[in-house]
């Protein structure tokens, strides 16, 4: 168990002057994605050239590789808890304010690549060609995870992680708000 947990967890009810406290243990565990997805995907290298009718080039590459994708937290330092006092039924209270998740990791897994397919006739196929197929898929799957709510889940599992350590804590109401974005 971490020490600031143990520190946390040793208190019965928290008082004002250990939100600091429970920032600061809150901001290393949100440090680590809350949220994370594979996505398998298929990858196909294409070029042909020909002059006069007569093939001179037919270079061709179909292999399948995996993608992570994590989100979280990334401005951990503008987490704030407030300790707002007790509600009417003498319950521990707190607000929490958070800044939005993010996409904080996204890459291949080069150890996953599985070639189906391969012709490489009038030159080979470069290595940078790979990566940068690669690449471009990468950017279309971090923007299909995004709208497929992997920001949304990554935001709830933050919330969920925070409220469960609240708990803990013996906050027994929490309210999340969001963080106002900086200009």
């Amino acid at each position: 168990m971490m020490p600031s947990l143990m520190l946390v967890l040793s208190c019965d009810r928290p008082d004002p002057r250990t939100a600091d406290s429970l920032e600061l243990s809150i901001r290393n565990i949100l440090e680590m994605p809350t949220c994370e997805q594979i996505y398998r995907d298929i990858v196909y290298i294409g070029e042909q050239q020909k002059v006069l009718f007569i093939k001179t080039i037919d270079k061709r590459l179909l292999f399948s590789i995996d993608i992570r994708i994590q989100a979280g937290i990334q401005e951990t330092d503008k987490i704030r808890i407030s300790l707002a006092g007790a509600d009417k039924n003498g319950r521990a209270r707190a607000i929490v304010t958070m800044p939005k998740a993010v996409v904080l990791y996204a890459d291949a897994d080069e150890k996953t690549i599985e070639q189906y397919f391969i012709k490489e006739w009038g030159g080979e196929i470069a290595r940078l060609d790979y990566y940068d197929e690669i690449n471009r898929k990468k950017e279309e799957i971090i923007a299909a995870a995004q709208s497929s709510g992997l920001i949304e889940k990554a935001e709830a599992n933050a919330e969920k992680l925070i409220r469960n350590f609240l708990l803990l804590a013996g906050i027994e109401v929490i309210e999340f708000r969001k963080a106002a974005d900086e200009i």
